[in-house]
């Protein structure tokens, strides 16, 4: 592994950068698609896992042999990550995109908690105040939209898929260290696609007739979000401070925020602004200050 020191090919400030705001166009994206949110998700994954896939084999990367604990682990985490995707891109069609984003977002406070739980991780007086702040802030966003049925359910839904990529990032954290990066995503991505698969034949969701734009919108996201995104974010812990890479959600959030805003008029609500800064102070203090 790379020494922290040691001069980088690539700015990795500069990298993060560019992966953030592949992310914060995430959201966006799919807003502009007119796709059954399981279909956009399959072929997010789907794209991904060829990316990754042919990426692996013109640098001549083979796949890393798994054992048995460990393939299985991955496909569970696959799944985690599928049903992660589809929850969460549905709730785009229900709720704002700033409350989805900073909902989904608070993955990171998840993960920390699922760390106290099954790893028995020490959790200080800021881990407890962060948790009381993103507690408010939730209450406060869902608050927001206790009047709005629609909304509440999508925010529900973004809060659920926060929980799954809270699950899916603590066990990458755990698996990480035996797998090469370029071989986890490859492995994750494509039993994510599978069960993504699975989720369409399920609720029959149909798998092609979409519009070029459709299909254009499924690659930008397999390119940005879970390729360049997730890569960046790889490259730069090489690099730079953990506290400093996982700060970037902020960014993520933001940016999110302010596109829609520009773009489909999306003007948060007093309560939603005091909830995302609720939230986005309790993570700061138990996920990056911790």
């Amino acid at each position: 592994m790379a020494s922290k020191t040691s001069a980088p090919k690539i700015s990795p400030k500069l990298f993060l950068f560019i992966g953030v705001l592949s992310f914060a166009f995430g959201a966006i994206l799919i807003r502009y698609s007119s796709a059954h949110a399981i279909a956009i998700a399959f072929y997010r994954l789907f794209f991904a896992a060829s990316i990754m896939g042919l990426t692996s084999a013109s640098i001549k990367v083979g796949l890393q042999k798994l054992d048995t604990k460990d393939f299985i682990l991955l496909v569970f985490n696959g799944f985690v990550l599928a049903t992660h995707f589809a929850v969460w891109i549905s709730s785009l069609k229900y709720t704002t995109v700033a409350a989805s984003v900073v909902l989904v977002d608070t993955s990171p406070f998840f993960a920390t908690i699922f760390a106290y739980i099954f790893l028995k991780e020490k959790v200080g007086q800021k881990h407890v105040l962060g948790i009381i702040l993103c507690f408010i802030g939730t209450v406060l966003i869902l608050g927001a939209d206790l009047g709005l049925e629609g909304n509440l359910y999508g925010d529900l839904l973004a809060l659920v898929g926060g929980v799954l990529a809270g699950f899916y990032f603590f066990v990458g954290r755990k698996m990480r260290p035996k797998i090469e990066f370029l071989s986890y995503v490859t492995y994750v991505y494509s039993f994510s696609a599978f069960f993504l698969l699975l989720y369409m034949i399920i609720f029959n969701v149909p798998f092609f007739g979409y519009t070029v734009n459709d299909y254009i919108i499924f690659f930008l996201l397999a390119a940005g979000p879970s390729c360049l995104g997730h890569n960046s974010y790889n490259y730069s812990l090489k690099y730079l401070k953990a506290s400093s890479v996982s700060a970037t959600v902020y960014g993520e959030a933001l940016g999110s925020t302010l596109l829609a805003i520009v773009l489909f008029n999306e003007i948060p609500s007093s309560l939603l602004v005091l909830g995302s800064i609720s939230i986005m102070v309790g993570m700061y203090i138990a996920v990056i200050r911790a």
